[in-house]
């Protein structure tokens, strides 16, 4: 399996009561693989991993995997708190049919350095599948340094990296040293194009649950070298970005979602609908956008 090309995080959707809705995930999951996302990222910071109970991740990711079609395959996210929960999560995760496992390292309580090297060697000792590491600093509350990273990478314990630190340079110091062919993926989606120029090897991006085919043809035109069809593309997402930032995260995404591709959604507390006036917000930024997304909307 390649870990290159768009990978979508997808948000977990719920029912009215608040119960993980499986034929809404299934709905969502086939409508990208519809659109022609390589990936699609389960149970990572929009899929609200950690308000999933243990025994609600094995239901979701079986119903992701099946709706999954065509060349689309599966990713898990199977990071936690402890080693032994992070191992646990990653066996379900490739018994469920996973193609890669994503894993933040243990947060809340930060480990020394040694801690966090072995929490990536016992996952990668315990399954098949292709693990990636996951940096998001401001949700972890620390940084994996490039160093560690390409340690392990060079050990064959992990086979690519999603960078969501927010910066150009961070995305950078995972490429410059890595072993050659070492997949970095940016997580932020104002950082696609330019990642991709500098050698990411593809992008892992929310707005693509708003507007697949948009991701879609931004990262294609990114990987084949056309510039200026790509930075035409990333002023676009750029904006849809904005968009999203005038209300809450993750209940905005899913808003959006639902007013441009008619998704159904649904929310679990604490993370509830938009309120009134987060609606109006995100709506005026939203309206002078509708034209310039009307392309990549619909069959």
């Amino acid at each position: 399996m390649a870990i290159e090309g768009l990978s979508v995080p997808v948000p977990t959707l719920f029912d009215g009561e608040g119960a993980v809705d499986s034929a809404r995930n299934a709905r969502f999951a086939r409508a990208l693989s519809d659109a022609r996302v390589d990936h699609l990222f389960v149970l990572g910071s929009l899929g609200e991993f950690p308000s999933i109970t243990p025994g609600e991740r094995g239901p979701l990711i079986d119903v992701v995997v099946e709706s999954a079609g065509g060349a689309t395959d599966v990713w898990v996210g199977c990071g936690a708190p402890s080693t032994a929960q992070a191992v646990a999560f990653a066996e379900e995760a490739e018994g469920l049919g996973a193609a890669a496992l994503v894993a933040v390292p243990p947060y809340y309580l930060h480990p020394p350095l040694a801690g966090v090297d072995q929490y990536f060697r016992a996952i990668r000792k315990a399954v098949t599948v292709p693990l990636l590491a996951y940096n998001i600093p401001s949700l972890v509350g620390y940084a994996l340094p490039p160093a560690l990273v390409h340690g392990l990478a060079r050990d064959g314990v992990i086979a690519g990296i999603k960078d969501t630190a927010g910066s150009f340079e961070s995305v950078c110091s995972f490429l410059e040293g890595a072993p050659a062919g070492f997949p970095v993926l940016p997580g932020d989606d104002a950082l696609a194009s330019s990642a991709i120029a500098r050698g990411a090897k593809g992008a892992v991006m929310g707005m693509a649950n708003i507007a697949p085919k948009l991701c879609v043809e931004l990262v294609a035109a990114a990987r084949r070298g056309d510039a200026s069809r790509a930075q035409e593309l990333q002023s676009l997402v750029d904006r849809l970005v904005a968009v999203a930032k005038a209300g809450p995260f993750p209940s905005t995404d899913k808003f959006l979602a639902a007013q441009l591709r008619g998704s159904e959604v649904g929310y679990r507390a604490p993370f509830g609908p938009l309120t009134p006036a987060e609606e109006a917000a995100v709506l005026a930024r939203l309206e002078p956008l509708r034209p310039a997304l009307a392309p990549f909307l619909g069959k």
